[in-house]
């Protein structure tokens, strides 16, 4: 019967996983890939075709090597480096933040309990917004899926008996993500450090006792994964490995501060989904931002109880390890120079699951119709009623909203006007480079350049040396007349004269030359 029992509920949830795919799917395709995504799968080809250790490239400051990459070339499997492996790729990353925050929300409770617990943390994460919030949470790799290895290792700490393989574990994983994100030290590594030493010192008893302590284990298993993320990275670039430039992290002026704190709780709100910039839907649309807002304060009220439990040293301790987590990255936000417009919200995408997590252990069980007056129990099964009805209204959202499709690719138009003239290979705008190769098929390549006072170069960043190779015949260059920082017409007339054609189409310019563009072009990175 125990067994019967266990393969309906796998089968429930395997059933569960594909549906949650697909409708992620079709957010994905809401959004057209950028080149940020395209350079990560043209990386993932590499990887995997000749290039292990991705030798040449310069990638951005966020590597995503052992993580993001590796999903991709899986998935390059089946689809090769295209438009449709990016999207697939975000699909199947949000649902395992679903299914991984539900299981660390259930953690050891059992029975009516633990469906409680995984109905509200699900409850929050079901449905991502449209607009921003799909541009956040379903597009190229943005420290969404670095959640994943955090998950993990949070599941590790509740669910692992306390062993010596336990930090072991939660070592490897969070090293293992720091190392794609250096993201998860800040809100992982840190937090994990911080919590479990507070709580060895707690401990009664001997010094030694404390030492020897699981939460002393733990501690030093998050400095421990520190070091082996730089250690991986220090490796691979010591053997002729990628290199990644210093994440662009400053402490901002404190006058900027409060500013930066609204600009963050508008983040948060994109996160959550109550705040939908520039996106106006019909009413039921409308209704849907409002049950997100029901989840928004829930969790915010169970991440508050967990802090000040925290405080009094009376905290479950993942729970506790992930409040501070979420303090930390929200923290990290408002004092850096990071939180510059709503797209940084990816910077704190984190703090959405593990803040569901919390709201459906703290909330979960409170929503249990315990033995006592029967108005009592009547409130308690209202409030389930509730749970379930709101539940079925995000469901039934995520099966009969189907957004629109977008053009496959920014800058598409461009693609196909290259592609229709044969036009094989050229320099172009970061935003109009790398995704212009994957949406073609490599059909035509571009590779990235950035202006240089009277001049365009070769762009430090998503690129790899010999794309300026002058053995590649180079008769085009792309401009995004909106952002003269990645370059100008004028720039490029300056270095190759006039061009023998131009097209423009909006915000983008083309300039043909009948000279390899590349013969004579600055040294790359």
């Amino acid at each position: 019967m125990v067994l019967k029992t266990r393969l309906l509920i796998g089968s429930g949830i395997a059933v569960a996983a594909v549906g949650l795919f697909f409708a992620y799917l079709r957010m994905a395709y809401a959004f057209p890939i950028n080149s940020d995504g395209a350079s990560n799968a043209l990386q993932a080809w590499d990887m995997f075709h000749g290039n292990p250790l991705l030798s040449g490239w310069t990638l951005s400051d966020v590597a995503f090597y052992p993580t993001e990459l590796i999903q991709y070339a899986i998935v390059q499997v089946f689809t090769g480096p295209t438009v449709d492996q990016i999207h697939i790729a975000a699909a199947i990353t949000y649902t395992m933040i679903v299914l991984l925050a539900a299981a660390l929300a259930k953690g050891r409770a059992t029975g009516l309990q633990a469906w409680l617990r995984v109905g509200v943390t699900v409850a929050i994460l079901l449905c991502p917004v449209p607009g921003t919030g799909y541009q956040t949470l379903l597009s190229s790799p943005n420290h969404t899926g670095s959640a994943v290895p955090l998950l993990l290792a949070w599941g590790a700490i509740d669910r692992m008996r306390d062993t010596k393989a336990k930090p072991v574990v939660v070592a490897l994983l969070l090293g293992w993500g720091a190392w794609g994100d250096p993201l998860v030290t800040f809100v992982g590594a840190v937090p994990l450090a911080l919590v479990c030493l507070v709580r060895a010192l707690r401990l009664p008893g001997s010094l030694r006792s404390r030492l020897t302590s699981m939460d002393f284990q733990l501690a030093v298993a998050g400095g421990m994964s520190v070091a082996l993320s730089h250690l991986a990275t220090w490796a691979l670039h010591a053997i002729g490995g990628y290199h990644t430039p210093k994440p662009p992290i400053e402490l901002s002026p404190w006058d900027e501060w409060f500013g930066r704190a609204h600009m963050t709780a508008r983040m948060l709100g994109v996160l959550f989904g109550t705040h939908r910039p520039g996106w106006q839907g019909k009413w039921v649309q409308q209704g849907v931002s409002y049950l997100h807002l029901i989840g928004f304060v829930v969790a915010l009220v169970a991440v508050a109880i967990v802090l000040l439990r925290t405080l009094r040293g009376t905290a479950d301790r993942v729970e506790s390890i992930m409040a501070i987590a979420i303090c930390c990255d929200i923290g990290a936000e408002i004092v850096s120079t990071l939180p510059v417009d709503l797209m940084a919200a990816r910077e704190i995408s984190p703090v959405l699951p593990m803040a569901a997590v919390i709201a459906g252990r703290v909330v979960g069980p409170r929503l249990m119709a315990a033995d006592g007056p029967t108005g009592r129990r009547f409130t308690a099964r209202w409030r389930q009623g509730v749970l379930a009805g709101v539940l079925a209204l995000l469901t039934l959202n995520l099966v009969a909203y189907s957004p629109p499709r977008a053009q496959a690719s920014e800058g598409q138009e461009v693609a196909d006007w290259l592609q229709a003239r044969g036009l094989t290979y050229g320099l172009g705008a970061y935003w109009v480079s790398n995704n212009i190769t994957v949406t073609t098929h490599r059909k035509v390549t571009v590779a990235p350049v950035i202006g240089d006072h009277d001049r365009v170069i070769p762009m430090c960043w998503q690129s790899k040396t010999d794309m300026y190779d002058a053995a590649h015949d180079a008769r085009f260059i792309v401009f995004e007349k909106d952002r003269p920082f990645y370059g100008t017409p004028a720039q490029a007339m300056r270095m190759w004269g006039s061009p023998k054609q131009r097209f423009d189409s909006g915000r983008y310019a083309v300039l043909v030359y009948d000279v390899n563009l590349l013969a004579g072009f600055p040294p790359p990175c």
